[in-house]
């Protein structure tokens, strides 16, 4: 079948949007991304997972309680119209992270996102994890250990493969529970074979290298973040 122009320039938009991440450049003033720390939450081992406990990890208490700090990131965009009175503001974006001390290499965990239909593949998505990747700091960062839809597998095998600012470390899947890693998975990892992308914890060079935190300090100094219970991400 042959492509259209039109087809084909598609399907190289949706690449290379896939790919990259909204610049905070290119965050126009109706633009905010809010952070919200939303302290210490303690939660049960058994609740984080549908993974079974007791035949997979025996030697872990199901009953174990985590205390986990927990941010929520969201994008919000003003509107504004000559036939509004006033703008009208829409969150179209939201990330939940939440940081599992003691276990899974003391990594946090994206364990919800989501964009928008109208907003997808235009960046946003990249634009939120690279957020969160700085605001997990030195612990790095990791994937839902239940599932992940088809668009952030592209993210975290695009983070694993292209992105020369991010580098991985394998997660001890002796002492984190995941639905993604299949009894075949832990075979072959014992055997030798390489950790799939699933048990990788990602970090950021710069944050590692130099404590820089270059995409929340450039929205911070085009005033684009706004903080609830938190003036500035700390590290845990």
């Amino acid at each position: 079948m042959r492509l259209t122009e039109n087809r084909l320039r598609n399907i190289i938009r949706n690449i290379i949007l896939q790919e990259s991440a909204v610049t905070p450049e290119q965050l126009s003033d109706d633009y905010t991304v809010i952070i919200q720390d939303n302290g210490i939450i303690a939660t049960p081992l058994k609740n984080l997972g549908r993974v079974d406990l007791t035949t997979r990890f025996s030697h872990l208490d199901p009953n174990t309680i985590l205390k986990m700090p927990s941010y929520s990131l969201r994008l919000k965009y003003k509107y504004n119209h000559p036939k509004l009175l006033e703008p009208v503001e829409e969150v179209f974006a939201e990330l939940e992270m939440r940081k599992w001390d003691g276990m899974c290499n003391d990594a946090w965990e994206v364990y919800w996102a989501d964009v928008h239909d109208d907003y997808k593949d235009a960046g946003f998505g990249p634009l939120m994890y690279d957020i969160a990747m700085e605001l997990a700091g030195k612990h790095g960062l990791m994937c839902d250990r239940n599932s992940v839809s088809n668009e952030a597998a592209r993210l975290w095998n695009h983070y694993l493969n292209l992105r020369s600012d991010v580098f991985s470390d394998n997660i001890d899947i002796d002492n984190c529970p995941s639905d993604m890693l299949t009894t075949g998975d832990e075979m072959a990892i014992k055997k030798g074979a390489k950790h799939p992308w699933h048990q990788k914890v990602y970090y950021s060079t710069h944050n590692v290298s130099g404590n820089q935190k270059p995409v929340i300090d450039l929205l911070n100094k085009a005033g684009r973040i706004e903080y609830i219970r938190h003036k500035y991400p700390g590290e845990f």
